[in-house]
């Protein structure tokens, strides 16, 4: 099966989950949880560890849509009778509820020493670093929940160096594409 296919079927899930996710905060479901900062309000030199954008509801909406997502794309799969090798990770090996929370929450984990950097530098939730740190930053913002990904991916299966070039490739033309989504939908001020 071609690392690209592999690759694009892994993120599939993920960006759905992520999807799934604006559209939570688009409707204000659970605005409850949305409320609740990971970071519990905590601050170090003044500055919140990671700020009001980082919320349980992102974290559980996020981690239980992406598991749900998984399990509905390897159902199409296997209903579907595409290749097994479609997926990286085999579900014999892990099911594909827990796949989905695995690759959902490493999203979410992933997204943590980059805001935490960002608030420790000032930078605002949601704002864009400014000067020679911006487009170190844009990287991050792009990259760090596929780093993430891929490093919770290798507790099931070291990832080649070409599967993680390509799925940080298809990261990299993904998620400001989703960002543009978010400025659409008055979610967010700017992509990047």
């Amino acid at each position: 099966m071609s690392v690209i296919a592999q690759a694009a079927w892994l993120s599939l899930s993920v960006v759905l989950g992520g999807l799934t996710h604006i559209a939570f905060i688009k409707k204000n479901l659970l605005p409850g949880l949305a409320t609740r900062r990971l970071d519990g309000g905590l601050t170090l030199r003044g500055r919140p560890i990671f700020g009001a954008n980082k919320t349980l509801r992102g974290a559980l909406v996020m981690t239980a849509a992406t598991a749900l997502w998984t399990v509905i794309i390897d159902s199409i799969q296997r209903i579907g009778g595409l290749d097994d090798g479609l997926r990286y990770v085999s579900t014999d090996q892990i099911g594909s509820l827990a796949l989905g929370a695995l690759l959902g929450g490493a999203y979410i984990l992933g997204e943590l020493p980059n805001s935490f950097l960002k608030r420790q530098l000032d930078i605002s939730p949601g704002f864009p670093a400014k000067g020679p740190m911006k487009p170190v930053f844009w990287t991050l913002d792009q990259l760090d929940s596929a780093l993430a990904v891929l490093l919770a991916l290798s507790l099931l299966r070291v990832p080649s160096l070409v599967f993680a070039v390509v799925l940080l490739a298809i990261t990299m033309l993904l998620h400001p594409t989703i960002a543009a989504l978010m400025v659409m939908l008055g979610l967010k001020d700017r992509v990047g």
